[in-house]
């Protein structure tokens, strides 16, 4: 619907935009869609590198680490432990020993894995007596009362727990243990060692630079979380200290598959990225907020959205221009013709740019038709004085000759009045009736000549439309008739308002009034009239109860001097209906008949309600 309404300029711009912008579209649209599904995959990617690196690296730790340890464990000279004079020792001295078999190996074994590692021996029933670097330790903790220890296996192994005051309170560190076996095989005592920090944070920091969340290596963000999980749900080790020791949350426990997902916590999206530590059931856990995860890919969104815009306003710039280009021919043309139009017949449209294609052929054409019109207008305008001047001959030529006419009807009527004075006493009735008849044919002969030049005048004398109220000119109407007809008119009421030559308009409702009275022979003439809106144009119903019309008359009854009733039973001469046919066909409306032999009149009268539709000037609204 606006389409319809808008220029062709618009219509150009739009159709050019459609044609180069729809492609243009779709293959961003398609190229957007694959880059934000191709940009979300590498990311994932990423992730899932970062965690298995992280696994590998946590893997490859605790294999060299329990390695070591179980070489340490070897290299152990059992054969000088004395289970019975260590016992007694540390029952005496409440405390650890200063010196123990094998101290030297452990402070190499110490030296090669960094000033933080911590090593211990104890005995087989649990009780700790050597800590390298700790000595002056009080009151030694007994494995055996730790319950993480109790969960180890017969051959030891790698697990999370506290051992005070070897390792910070409520902070659990990762320690291997080992037990020392003698020469018959039997379970003599116990080697453990117990992870630098240090390690671990290093293969964290690693692993987020890896997955280029941080501007320098080893420094993650608020946002990115990887952590190292022990079986039982665990924190081992966290890019934030704080959750080391702690349970993960549910949302994290429940992925329990390696690689990528997307979940939601509380509300919020967040990419996991799982990887497990080799064939243990510990696991690396890499998590951020989608919206952090994706941040280059949503970047790359508003870039191409950015660049689908731009290309969008020099498009539609481009596009309102080549229409400008292509439509100034156009232009040209629409103003020849609106010139043309107007009564400038000699304004000739010049293309010479175009001279050889459609748009120069249509404003050679377009002059040709401008010299075409001026040539007819001319030969109209002759036409038309000359139509003219023979109306103006024609009228006085009706004039005189009705002049003349009138004048020897005058002479007829008065001889034959003074022959009826005169010589009454010598004419028998039949010479008197035969008088009588001649003064009445000389009354109508008058009379026709009256309503001769009557129609005459009407057809030179018009008006200006207007707009009037058809109420008052109906009443108007109405009073004229009641003066020389009896009889009855109804109006109904509410009578719209119409746009006309309000003198023709009350001529035409003055006659058809007339004529229902007139051709009347019932005791109470009745003539009603009502309306009715028929969209654009108004219905006038004009109905008598009359003498009736029979229907095989209808088609000649708006015929000029076509007469239906005996002279002398009706007066008239048969030019009313033709001039109301007249006046309704001036104002571009219709007058219909229906009626029956004896049973009244009603003629529908249908003028229309736009000014535009008439074609006389000066409406005045």
């Amino acid at each position: 619907m606006l389409l319809s309404r808008a220029n062709l300029r618009t219509k150009v711009t739009l159709l050019l935009l459609a044609l180069s912008l729809g492609p243009l579209l779709t293959s961003a649209i398609v190229n957007e869609n694959r880059a934000v599904a191709t940009g979300k995959a590498a990311v994932r990617e990423r992730h899932a590198q970062a965690a298995r690196f992280a696994a590998f690296a946590v893997s490859t730790l605790f294999e060299d680490i329990q390695r070591d340890v179980r070489m340490l464990a070897t290299r152990f000279p059992v054969g000088a432990l004395d289970a019975d004079a260590i016992s007694t020792r540390i029952e005496v001295s409440k405390g650890l020993l200063t010196e123990a078999p094998g101290a030297d190996d452990i402070q190499v074994f110490n030296a090669l894995h960094g000033s933080e590692s911590r090593t211990f021996l104890a005995l087989g029933d649990g009780r700790m007596f050597f800590a390298e670097p700790f000595h002056n330790v009080p009151q030694p903790p007994n494995l055996n009362a730790l319950q993480w220890f109790q969960r180890l296996g017969p051959d030891g192994g790698l697990t999370l727990g506290d051992l005070a005051p070897l390792t910070q309170p409520g902070r659990p560190s990762l320690i291997v243990i080992v037990p020392l076996k003698g020469p018959d095989g039997g379970r003599v005592g116990f080697v453990g060692h117990i992870l630098g920090q240090s390690a671990i944070d290093a293969i964290i920091g690693e692993s987020i630079w890896i997955d280029r969340f941080s501007g320098a290596r080893g420094e993650a963000r608020p946002s990115v979380a990887l952590g190292l999980i022990t079986p039982t749900g665990v924190y081992a080790a966290h890019s934030d200290p704080r959750q080391a020791g702690r349970y993960a949350a549910p949302y994290i426990l429940e992925h329990r598959f390696p690689g990528t997902a997307e979940v939601d916590r509380d509300g919020d999206d967040v990419v996991i990225a799982r990887a497990d530590v080799g064939r243990t059931r510990w696991y690396v856990v890499l998590t951020t907020p989608r919206h952090g995860a994706y941040r280059d890919v949503y970047t790359v969104i508003w870039l191409l959205t950015a660049v689908v815009v731009l290309t969008f306003i020099f498009v539609l710039l481009f596009a309102d221009y080549l229409a400008s280009v292509l439509l100034r021919p156009i232009e040209e043309l629409e103003r020849g013709a609106q010139m043309i139009g107007a009564g400038a017949l000699d304004y000739r449209i010049e293309l010479n740019q175009h001279s050889h294609d459609e748009l120069g052929r249509l404003a050679g054409t377009f002059n040709n038709m401008g010299e075409s019109l001026l040539r007819t207008r001319r030969e109209v305008d002759a036409y038309g004085r000359h139509l003219q001047v023979a109306n103006q001959e024609l009228d006085a030529m009706v004039y005189a000759i009705t002049h003349d006419l009138k004048k020897s009807l005058r002479g007829i009527e008065a001889f034959a009045t003074f022959v009826e004075e005169d010589y009454r006493d010598r004419l028998e009735a039949e010479g008197l009736d035969m008088l009588r008849s001649i003064i009445q044919n000389v009354h109508r002969i008058e009379k026709l000549a009256d309503d001769l030049i009557g129609l005459v005048q009407h057809e030179r004398e018009r008006g200006e439309n207007v707009r009037f109220s058809l109420m008052e000119l109906l009443r108007e109407a109405r009073e004229h008739c009641m003066v020389a007809h009896v009889g009855e008119v109804v109006i109904q009421p509410g009578m719209p308002e119409l746009v006309g030559d309000r003198v023709r308009i009350n001529l035409l409702f003055t006659n058809l009034i007339s004529n229902g009275l007139k051709f009347n022979r019932s005791p109470r003439p009745r003539v009603e009239i009502e309306w009715s809106d028929l969209g654009a144009y108004w219905e006038i119903f004009v109905t008598d109860n009359g003498i009736g019309i029979d229907p095989r008359y209808h088609e000649h009854i708006f015929d000029l001097f076509f007469r239906l009733n005996p002279k002398d039973e009706f007066d008239g001469t048969g030019t009313g209906l033709n001039l109301c046919k007249r006046i309704v066909e001036e104002h571009r409306g219709t007058i219909e008949l229906e009626s029956a032999a004896g049973r009244g009149c009603r003629f529908t009268v249908r003028l229309p309600k736009d000014p535009a539709l008439l074609t006389s000037p000066g409406v005045e609204l």
